[in-house]
C-alpha cells in the first residue's frame, strides 16, 4: 500500500495520535506513504470535536490536549512537501454533494453529515490516480461500496 495516496476521516486520524485498534496499521501507513496523507477541514474539526469529547469526560488532561494541538499544528499544512498530512480545502459544491449521498443512502445506512460530507470531499478530490479513503466505520465502508470508493479499514486484521 506504500504507493497509494490516502484521504483520512477523523476515526483514521485519531487513530494516529492516539492508542486503540488499528493505530499500529495507521502509523506505518503514514511512515511509509510517498506523498502525505490528505486530510479535509472537516477532519481536523471533527478530530478537534472527539478530542474535546475526550476532554469533557476527563479522559484527556489539559496538558494533553494542548500536545495534541500543537502536534496536529505541526503535522498538516494545506501545501505539504515534509509534512504527514495535507490539508485539502472544502469547496461549496461539496455540500451540494454530501446531500445527495445522504438522500440516496442514508435511508439504508446509519450515515450522518460527516460522513457524507467526507464522501463528498472524496469523490470530489482530483488526485490521480484516484487516493484510498481510510475509515473504520462500517457505514461509511457500506456507502463507499456503492459509490465505488476504495477505502482500507485499519481494524481488520
Amino acid at each position: 500500500m506504500v504507493n497509494f495516496q490516502y484521504y483520512f476521516d477523523a476515526n483514521a486520524l485519531f487513530k494516529y495520535y492516539h492508542d486503540e485498534k488499528g493505530d499500529l496499521k495507521i502509523r506505518r501507513l503514514v511512515a511509509n506513504a510517498q506523498k502525505p496523507v490528505l486530510v479535509s477541514s472537516l477532519t481536523l474539526l471533527e478530530y478537534f470535536n472527539v478530542v474535546m469529547q475526550y476532554r469533557r469526560k476527563n479522559i484527556f488532561k489539559n496538558r494533553h490536549i494542548n500536545t495534541i494541538f500543537n502536534h496536529l499544528i505541526k503535522d498538516a499544512r494545506f501545501n505539504a512537501t515534509n509534512r504527514p498530512f495535507q490539508i485539502i480545502p472544502v469547496s461549496d459544491e461539496v455540500f451540494s454533494v454530501a446531500q445527495t449521498i445522504l438522500f440516496h443512502h442514508a435511508r439504508t445506512f446509519q450515515i450522518g453529515t460527516y460522513d457524507a460530507l467526507h464522501l463528498a470531499i472524496f469523490k470530489n478530490l482530483s488526485v490521480e490516480p484516484s487516493p484510498i479513503l481510510v475509515t473504520s466505520d462500517q457505514s461509511m465502508q457500506k456507502v463507499c461500496e456503492q459509490l465505488s470508493i476504495p477505502f482500507y479499514d485499519p481494524e481488520i486484521e
